[in-house]
């Protein structure tokens, strides 16, 4: 089974427990025992440093954690990364030839995923990924997932004065089939809003029990799709820094889980792994411009 690289590290709770000047240090004690047995009784959630990459690298990596939960792996995964170039990613059964000729002529980088959904055009963004083994309470529904991890990103947000609004479920796609090829320019239930422009969606691929979902946070517009405004635009006066979001976001979802954070990296076995993924697929043309008949669920 391919394995992570772990380190010891405490949770978003084990922290806040021990942090601040302590006047009653018996009281303290019997606090931290506390928290330690409740954080004893919760699942484990290894969370890997954050990274920026190409997009090969990036998909291939989020790939090789989805095959490591399938391989056995019995805890949830999660990290944060972002793009060494801006990237446009496709959705697992669009078309390449749906992408607009003025791109392909500009010359930008694009990827295709493992996961369903609209294109995303990754720049100014927080990328999030979560692998659940098929044993973890959150693997399904799938709804649930999506639901469960974009209130968190909210609550996570809200810590830091930013406002989102969660679109309700049941809505329908409001899109044209045009809209529909950008995630992004057509929100759906559970996605995040501010201002009325989609500032975070998500995608999933599911096999043999376990999920990978993957997700972007915009934070500022792309010179490369101005048209697709970030938080920083839709909430003015906003100034969003990756430094201070990534821990917000990192706690809020593992609460929202009910799991234990402990840092990891990864082993030299799964970069080999993510490496021959990231080589026979995502870095491949055959790959990436393969599919026709796209049907996704939104992003």
């Amino acid at each position: 089974m391919i394995e992570l690289d772990q380190r010891t590290a405490r949770s978003a709770l084990g922290r806040a427990g021990r942090h601040g000047r302590i006047e009653h240090s018996g009281r303290i004690r019997h606090i931290r025992f506390q928290v330690d047995r409740e954080r004893e009784n919760q699942p484990i959630c290894w969370v890997l440093p954050y990274e920026r990459d190409s997009g090969p690298a990036n998909m291939a990596l989020d790939h090789a954690l989805l095959d490591r939960a399938r391989e056995g792996g019995s805890e949830a995964i999660f990290r944060l990364y972002g793009w060494t170039v801006p990237t446009l990613s496709l959705g697992y059964f669009q078309e390449y030839g749906a992408i607009r000729p003025e791109w392909i002529e500009g010359g930008v980088a694009v990827v295709r995923r493992l996961t369903g959904g609209g294109a995303i055009w990754h720049d100014r963004e927080l990328t999030y990924c979560l692998v659940l083994p098929k044993n973890h309470p959150r693997a399904r529904p799938s709804s649930a997932l999506y639901q469960t991890v974009h209130g968190a990103i909210a609550e996570a947000l809200g810590s830091l004065g930013v406002g989102v609004d969660q679109i309700p479920e049941g809505r329908p796609r409001s899109g044209t089939l045009d809209r529909r090829f950008l995630c992004f320019s057509d929100p759906c239930e559970y996605d995040l809003t501010a201002g009325g422009a989609k500032v975070t969606g998500s995608a999933q691929r599911r096999r043999d029990g376990a999920v990978l979902q993957h997700g972007s946070i915009l934070l500022a517009a792309s010179p490369g799709l101005p048209e697709l405004v970030g938080l920083n635009e839709a909430r003015p006066g906003t100034t969003l820094e990756i430094e201070a979001l990534a821990p917000r976001v990192t706690e809020s979802i593992a609460a929202a889980l009910g799991v234990t954070t402990r840092a990891a990296a990864p082993s030299d076995a799964l970069r080999t792994h993510a490496r021959e993924l990231e080589r026979s697929l995502y870095a491949n043309p055959e790959w990436t411009r393969s599919r026709s008949n796209p049907t996704p669920r939104a992003g």
